[in-house]
């Protein structure tokens, strides 16, 4: 008999039969326990049984009225069971890791765009996924400060593209702290909007501005990947000098057959009007180039109002609702732009 187990905080949910342990059924659908048996440490594994009857190492049935303490690798289940476990992570999901690292170049690239790069500590790589971003902890600062990263993951240095226009007196903060200091704290890694394996569809990718840090990311997982479906990006801005990694898309295009790049950029009234039109120019160009979406998977980076018209745009033209990717959606509600 099977019967279903709910770990909390994060609210999981897996089947686990009455033969079975609870770590054992599990780690069967790719749910990973903090457990270090195989290291000779003990205790780990422990959580607190909130709901349900569990059979002990000792084939005692107990409940929460019994006791609150439970070893997930020793306990199977006798009823449905709810506990509460911290340190759980769900298939796919990665740590959190706070960590320092060495800030080995800051160069303005163009357009008030600084190129930083960051050194990962000796021993094992931090994970990842292509097209997540990170923060970075800068002292006397409370807040965290967020970028996409822009290199792909399985690497020593960690890329980010910073826009310090004058008047963002924030980020000026960060790229002369950055340019001034030898080392720097980092969190990551943040966002959904990411790529933890090579999809089997052909890819498009929406960036406004420096979003296209993000699609610098998915870009080289994906061809380092052997990715041959058709990877089309589509980067728009205000003025042609804000594309300030011009050269390098362009260089993928001629080097790779499937990757097809495409700008937009407003016209001299909009720029004086600080019109965001462009950002409507972005998904017509998605649409002239593509009648049918519904084969594809979308990334976009950008503005709220961007992405929530590309959304509505894109999947008018049969692109899936699940298969629409951005941050935006996680942290900025329709109703708020």
């Amino acid at each position: 008999m099977s019967y279903s187990i709910t770990l909390e905080p994060n609210g999981l949910q897996f089947e686990c039969s009455e033969s079975e342990t609870l770590i054992e059924a599990g780690q069967r659908v790719d749910i990973r326990f903090p457990v270090s048996c195989r290291n000779g440490v003990c205790h780990i594994c422990r959580a607190e049984l909130i709901q349900g009857r569990i059979e002990t190492r000792t084939g005692e049935l107990v409940s929460p009225n019994d006791t609150n303490e439970i070893y997930v690798c020793h306990v199977k289940p006798h009823t449905d069971v709810t506990i509460y476990m911290d340190g759980v992570l769900g298939p796919g999901e990665l740590p959190m890791n706070t960590f320092s690292c060495q800030i080995k170049q800051v160069s303005e690239m163009q357009a008030h765009v600084y190129k930083v790069v960051l050194e990962q500590p000796a021993g094992k790589l931090k994970e990842f996924y292509a097209g997540q971003y990170l923060a970075l902890l800068l002292p006397e600062r409370e807040d965290e400060t967020y970028f996409s990263i822009a290199s792909a993951p399985n690497q020593r240095e960690i890329e980010l593209h910073i826009q310090a226009d004058p008047h963002l007196e924030k980020a000026l903060e960060v790229v002369q702290f950055l340019q001034t200091s030898a080392s720097v704290q980092v969190k990551l890694p943040f966002g959904k909007a990411c790529l933890s394996s090579v999809p089997s569809e052909p890819v498009l990718l929406l960036a406004a501005g420096t979003g296209f840090a993000q699609m610098k990311s998915l870009i080289e997982y994906l061809l380092g990947n052997g990715f041959d479906k058709e990877l089309s990006l589509y980067w728009t801005a205000r003025k042609e000098s804000d594309l300030y990694a011009l050269d390098y898309v362009k260089d993928l295009e001629d080097r790779y057959e499937n990757v097809h790049i495409q700008t937009i950029v407003a016209d001299d009234d909009q720029v004086q009007s600080q019109s965001t039109q462009h950002h409507s120019l972005l998904a017509d160009a998605v649409l002239e180039g593509h009648g049918d979406l519904s084969r594809f998977k979308v990334f976009v980076a950008g503005s709220p109002r961007m992405v929530y018209s590309a959304m509505d745009a894109l999947e008018d033209a049969g692109l899936e609702h699940e298969n629409f990717y951005s941050d935006v959606l996680e942290y900025v509600s329709r109703d708020q732009i």
